[in-house]
């Protein structure tokens, strides 16, 4: 079950107020409605997702899980979500640790999808993550523009976080391991297609950097160096070590694959 709608007393909360418990509690705030008796607000409403989307005969409302003057509306929502790779990651500023890339062509991807640009809605900044882990965000998306070729986009990782997991997915973007960038998003409208569906309007909520991106066309194209930066023998080492360890796990999928291709072919 999905909050559909968050539902604000009148008397506890003003609509600045509740807004600024939406954000502080990670729930959509920029579209307040109000609700009305005998030309008075009773409530501010703020809406998580359109009416439309939820499945009927799955409504409900809640309380207690809410401070006092806070209740919601939830039910099933009837949309899809889906981690689809449609970036292409042209640069990398290793100086501003600044990544820029383009939506790919909407071809199907490794399962047969395809995703129209121009259906997309977003609202900047929304999060960069790294392999779609929601627990481990590196960054934010401060720019993304729909264009006739697709979405451009700029990505931003922040520098002396102190989380070493930053440090870690920053160094695979440069050293090469990860080459591919992925959306997260829910789907509103979609179609079949005879090899899966088309996706003609959605919601993106994170873009990830990926090593193994759903589509095969999204790919890093260039590394941005300066010529001024020292060399770093370290970092040198562990792009070295990275290459290696890459070519090792892509020997031994290839070896995995043959093998249940041969034990495939004996039991047949």
């Amino acid at each position: 079950m999905d909050i559909q709608s968050l539902w604000f007393s009148a008397e506890a909360f003003t609509e600045s107020e509740a807004q600024d418990w939406a954000q502080d509690h990670d729930f959509l705030s920029d579209t307040v409605r109000t609700r009305e008796e005998d030309g008075l607000i009773t409530h501010y409403i703020l809406p998580q997702f359109e009416p439309s989307e939820g499945k009927e005969g799955t409504w409900r409302a809640i309380a207690d899980d809410f401070p006092q003057g806070i209740s919601a509306t939830i039910c099933e929502r009837n949309m899809e979500s889906k981690a689809f790779s449609t970036f292409e990651l042209k640069t990398i500023d290793t100086e501003q640790r600044k990544i820029m890339g383009i939506a790919s062509t909407p071809a199907p991807d490794r399962d047969g999808d395809e995703v129209m640009p121009k259906g997309a809605t977003f609202t900047v900044p929304f999060p960069l993550l790294h392999q779609h882990d929601h627990e481990r965000p590196i960054g934010h998306v401060t720019k993304a523009t729909v264009t006739d070729s697709g979405i451009e986009i700029e990505a931003d990782i922040p520098k002396d976080t102190g989380l070493s997991y930053v440090e870690t997915a920053w160094r695979q973007i440069k050293s090469g391991l990860l080459r591919g960038l992925s959306i997260g998003f829910r789907a509103s409208k979609s179609e079949p297609t005879r090899t899966g569906r088309k996706f003609t309007a959605y919601e993106i909520f994170e873009l990830s950097a990926v090593s193994i991106p759903a589509n095969a066309q999204a790919g890093i194209m260039a590394v941005k160096q300066f010529d001024a930066e020292p060399f770093d023998a370290e970092e040198h080492l562990f792009q070295l070590e990275s290459r290696r360890t890459d070519v090792l796990d892509r020997a031994a999928a290839a070896v995995t694959k043959a093998s249940k291709s041969i034990k495939s072919k004996r039991i047949k």
